[in-house]
């Protein structure tokens, strides 16, 4: 078990972490590298968070519109602890904490591989880390890429998008969730998906993902664009989908 810490990030920010090279690592790419710049938020905004991890994609959502609703959904037991220890520190109200995951159908009792030395990369799908390991072997000692990748397992309850959804606009849902994008998308009944304004994701592509995603949300109305992900080797394959409803 590592030691929960209060972290300095800068600019006056502060966040509890397990990790800091991991929250140092997120931080980075939200607010320095700006890789989310492009989302607008109009006030009172209803955003859903999918894959929540300690909350640094809320901070940033809070800082851009104070008064949003935010549902950040996070299924690990301790990144869900710490979110909640970050919305008091910093103070926020608003925000609904679900500790499940999001998924095609309700599941109970899921693996989950939670990596306490790398938190934001726990996923389901722990054997799609494979190539994540690959490239990172290049430049890092092979003993330090096996530790950041060694999983303590969990069990979490899956729930479909749909069941949090109501006839409110949904202003912007994030996915961050390490490989189970699809899962999230096709866990959205139909009649419910002209609901969702603007989609932000991060998704890997193996075995043709990326295209897989992109028509999935031009089949549903929105029109996505693509970048690499920034900070990471780009032979990980990791892209930032943006996605708006005309």
């Amino acid at each position: 078990m590592y030691a929960v810490k209060l972290v300095e990030l800068g600019e006056g920010l502060s966040v509890y972490a397990t990790s800091s090279m991991d929250a140092q690592f997120i931080h980075q790419e939200i607010f320095l590298e700006g890789c989310y710049d492009h989302v607008r938020l109009p006030p009172g905004s209803l955003v859903l968070d999918v894959g929540a991890h300690i909350g640094l994609f809320m901070l940033f959502v809070k800082k851009r519109c104070p008064d949003a609703d935010v549902i950040a959904f996070e299924p690990s037991p301790e990144s869900a602890d710490i979110l909640r220890r970050n919305l008091e520190l910093h103070g926020l109200s608003g925000v609904r904490v679900c500790e499940v995951a999001v998924g095609r159908e309700p599941e109970s009792d899921v693996a989950f591989a939670f990596y306490p030395m790398a938190p934001s990369n726990s996923t389901r799908y722990p054997h799609e880390k494979e190539l994540q390991k690959e490239v990172l072997a290049r430049t890092m000692p092979a003993i330090y890429v096996e530790k950041a990748h060694r999983a303590r397992e969990v069990t979490v309850q899956v729930q479909r998008l749909s069941t949090f959804l109501t006839d409110r606009p949904v202003d912007l849902l994030k996915i961050d969730v390490e490989g189970a994008e699809l899962d999230v998308l096709h866990g959205i009944d139909p009649p419910q998906w002209p609901l969702i304004r603007q989609i932000l994701l991060e998704v890997q592509d193996l075995d043709g993902r990326l295209d897989t995603v992109c028509a999935l949300l031009t089949t549903h109305g929105l029109t996505p664009s693509v970048q690499l992900a920034p900070i990471v080797d780009p032979d990980m394959r990791n892209y930032v989908v943006y996605a708006l409803r005309d």
